[in-house]
């Protein structure tokens, strides 16, 4: 008896959380969005704000992959791929940065979210901008990694203006989007790794050039100083390092955070520090 009451009184079992992630399509004003959500297993996945996440230029919800089941174990995380992008529709018509958040914003609105932290890369960072600007109430965190921030030269240099390379008979242009992958990804980044994001670009490389004028056009320092939301700025080892201080600047409300060892892909060599970097900022 004396056994068996000892028995009774031992704290339940914690069962470790299953993550559970699924891809499906929602409609949005240009079209299908293809997405990945992840969210845990026995309810509860409103324990924390749902989070939203946006992928650079040239890349897709696979971004974000090595995050879906880490930030998946107390929240929904939402990964898309934007409009043009891996398998979402692409649209007839170049896409500027706010038409790209109203086709996020289409898709808060039909899950009624009432509260939404951002993550957001490169392109994915402007669109998390500028939902947080017109969408304050809903959008209450903010992470941004690689933010383009572009100085006045910058924007008219033919450095930002060029276009991407077009495709030659020989395959050589294969070889050029290689080497500038592994050159912007850095020693982190791994022949398998490297092969996906190639995919990615090429999939997605006619939309290249419109996206680059959508952010050298977007007024990112206005539309950052009027923010007054938390945020956090990764400051990767990337072409966009400088920009990721402008933005610090223009962005009061923000903390910045330097993770020296990751390239544009935040989530490539150091992905456990980044991802325990982002988990902290979050979970305040």
């Amino acid at each position: 008896m004396l056994q068996a009451a000892r028995s009774r009184r031992r704290a339940p079992m914690v069962m470790p959380t299953t993550v559970h992630i699924r891809r499906s399509y929602t409609e949005c004003r240009v079209g299908q969005l293809h997405l990945a959500t992840a969210y845990p297993s026995g309810g509860g996945f409103d324990e924390r704000t749902p989070l939203i996440c946006l992928h650079p230029s040239g890349s897709s919800m696979n971004f974000f992959t090595p995050l879906l089941p880490e930030l998946g174990r107390d929240r929904s995380v939402y990964a898309f791929d934007l409009p043009g992008y891996g398998a979402s529709d692409a649209p007839s018509i170049d896409l500027s940065i706010a038409d790209l958040a109203g086709a996020i914003d289409d898709f808060m609105q039909s899950l009624r979210l009432r509260a939404v932290d951002i993550i957001g890369a490169q392109l994915g960072a402007l669109i998390a901008i500028e939902l947080a600007s017109v969408k304050p109430q809903q959008c209450h965190r903010l992470v941004l990694s690689s933010v383009p921030h572009f100085t006045p030269q910058e924007v008219k240099s033919q450095e930002w203006n060029s276009l991407p390379s077009v495709a030659i008979a020989d395959g050589s242009h294969l070889l050029k989007e290689w080497q500038r992958l592994h050159h912007a990804r850095g020693a982190h980044a791994n022949p398998e790794q490297l092969t996906d994001e190639l995919v990615d670009f090429l999939r997605s490389r006619r939309r290249s050039s419109a996206a680059l004028h959508a952010m050298l056009e977007y007024p990112t320092q206005k539309k950052l100083a009027a923010l007054r939301q938390p945020g956090l700025i990764i400051k990767s080892n990337d072409e966009y390092r400088e920009h990721s201080l402008r933005a610090k600047s223009s962005y009061a409300q923000s903390m910045l955070e330097e993770v020296a060892d990751t390239s544009a892909n935040i989530f490539g060599g150091s992905a456990q520090r980044v991802l325990q970097v982002i988990r902290q900022f979050l979970d305040k």
